[in-house]
């Protein structure tokens, strides 16, 4: 059963109103879309959002009880975040229909250690996102694969996810999530010749005696 919250009609658009609607009345305002209704400017909880958001993941489905319009199913389509105060400013929410399969963006992690890795190589990551076509319900936190064995040079691509039975990939097969590059060494060089180059004047000091000499 998806986490309820309360959604207020929020009826203004104005930057002065909205600052004091998130600095004094601890609201967050959002807007509630989709595909069979108009946009609709509302408010929320910014703490009990952000609550409900951590228990439900990035793709979970809230039920917004929207002030004298119903309950709707929704999911997070995006988020506005001021970083430097580590505060969220804005929230899109898109109405979805739970027996309808929609696209998100999934997050994928590697797990294990690259036998590159271990042999002086670097993993590299490509992909950090995913996108996955899926009913809203049925959507994985994330996507894990396994990179143990992977050596120098070896690469995973998108076609070598593990496959869900309630979910479909829809990125690109070929493209490529993570690879194990070889170490880069910066070139070494001859102590020798380093010496005789050091030793050896430069051409325009040669140059300025000879001249010197040939006026004397």
């Amino acid at each position: 059963m998806a986490a309820t919250l309360k959604a207020l009609d929020r009826n203004t658009t104005k930057r002065s109103e909205l600052r004091v609607l998130r600095e004094e009345k601890e609201g967050l305002p959002a807007v509630l879309y989709g595909k069979d209704r108009s946009s609709a400017p509302v408010s929320v909880d910014a703490l009990e959002f952000i609550k409900i958001y951590r228990e439900v993941g990035k793709n979970g489905v809230i039920e917004l009880d929207f002030e004298g319009q119903g309950k709707y199913p929704v999911m997070v389509y995006d988020m506005q975040v001021d970083h430097l105060k580590n505060q969220i400013m804005h929230v899109d929410f898109y109405s979805v229909d739970l027996d309808k399969e929609v696209e998100a963006e999934v997050p994928v992690h590697l797990k294990g250690t690259a036998q590159g890795d271990k042999d002086g190589g670097v993993v590299q990551q490509m992909l950090h996102e995913i996108t996955v076509k899926a009913k809203p319900n049925d959507f994985p936190d994330s996507i894990e694969i396994d990179i143990s064995e992977l050596n120098i040079g070896d690469a995973v691509l998108v076609s070598d996810l593990p496959k869900g039975n309630k979910y479909e990939v829809t990125a690109d097969g070929e493209e490529p999530i993570a690879s194990v590059v070889p170490p880069t060494k910066e070139p070494v060089e001859d102590e020798e010749e380093a010496d005789e180059v050091a030793e050896e004047p430069p051409a325009d000091e040669e140059e300025t005696d000879d001249e010197t000499t040939k006026t004397e």
